[in-house]
């Protein structure tokens, strides 16, 4: 009788937790908060990004999402002028975010294809289909998707849920704080930085320093050795190639549920393959989606090695050769050649 009776009092108390964890997840807070809630200190643009999607009524017909790769191939403010030359009047975002982790893209592609009408989304394609989840995606994510992500294989599951509760607790306190005059952020985000925030040229640090991507950082003998080094620390294919959709299960998931919000929300998506310098001529993971979106190859016109900063990252010259590219090739779509000109409000 007396383990029963203990038995049911753990029954009931794991209810009450759960209700009062389901309680605290479901908190209403201001979700601009969550975009301010962490900043890359060399490479700040997760506020901008909000701001861009929800304050700024400029069209967002053509969106980049990738990582700093992205970032630094991509300038968009020289895409348009590129574009308008041609006769094609669109807008250009660049949503790149640091660090890797599909999951993270899947979480700004949500927010953009939710609240805007985009007509052609980007997606970055590298030669390796990246399996860590992003280190901060538990910071930016909706509670759905951190409670729906794939458990198998993320080391990071149990341990975002777990913070869940307390995310939401946190947030919905600033927010109620906010309301009354009485928060004090540790984090105020700069005057909106209008329609265009590139960083493929410049990026201006949190502390006001201007790093420019102007030189040419390394000799060809050094950029191979880099390479080679660079190589050597990528992790291969652990399991049997029959286990393949085990093993690389997160990253399909997440390019997968993009694909998905594209479709629903009536966006056209292509992939943008952005090789390491020396990396393949075509990306093996891109054969997975080849049936679902085409890719833009730009292989061929960035294989110079004065035109990268290091192994992955292109330089301002790169960036400048591979963003003309892109002008021409998007020139030639259907999603921009009946663009009207637009205003800007």
């Amino acid at each position: 009788m007396a383990r029963r009776s203990g038995f049911f009092v753990v029954q009931v108390l794991a209810i009450i937790g759960i209700l009062n964890a389901g309680v605290l997840i479901a908190l209403p807070h201001d979700k601009y908060l969550r975009y301010q809630a962490l900043n890359d200190p060399k490479a700040p643009n997760s506020y901008w990004i909000y701001e861009r999607i929800h304050f700024d009524p400029t069209p967002i017909d053509v969106a980049f999402i990738g990582t700093s790769r992205t970032g630094l191939s991509v300038h968009t403010r020289r895409l348009e002028e590129d574009l308008a030359k041609r006769g094609i009047h669109a807008k250009a975002v660049n949503f790149y975010g640091v660090r890797n982790g599909v999951n993270m893209q899947y979480v700004i592609a949500k927010e953009l294809l939710s609240n805007r009408n985009v007509k052609l989304l980007v997606l970055e394609m590298t030669e390796n289909e990246e399996r860590k989840p992003h280190e901060f995606f538990f910071l930016y994510a909706d509670p759905v998707d951190i409670l729906n992500a794939p458990l198998l294989i993320n080391m990071n599951y149990l341990a975002d849920v777990g913070r869940l509760p307390g995310r939401q607790l946190d947030l919905a306190l600033q927010t109620e704080l906010q309301k009354w005059g009485l928060r004090h952020p540790d984090f105020v985000p700069p005057p909106y930085e209008g329609p265009n925030l590139d960083h493929a040229e410049f990026v201006q640090t949190l502390d006001k320093d201007v790093v420019y991507h102007r030189t040419i950082g390394h000799t060809k003998a050094e950029m191979d050795v880099l390479r080679n080094q660079w190589l050597r620390g990528v992790t291969g294919r652990v399991l049997p190639r029959a286990f393949g959709d085990l093993e690389f299960r997160f990253p399909r998931y997440y390019e997968n549920q993009i694909l998905d919000l594209a479709r629903a929300h009536g966006t056209k998506v292509v992939f943008l393959y952005l090789p390491q310098y020396g990396g393949p001529q075509d990306p093996p993971p891109y054969a997975l989606y080849a049936n679902r979106a085409e890719m833009i190859n730009p292989w061929a016109e960035i294989q110079d090695y004065r035109l990268w900063i290091d192994v992955t990252h292109l330089n301002w010259d790169g960036a400048k050769r591979l963003t003309d590219y892109l002008a021409d090739v998007l020139a030639d779509r259907n999603e921009l050649s009946t663009q009207a000109p637009q205003t800007q409000n």
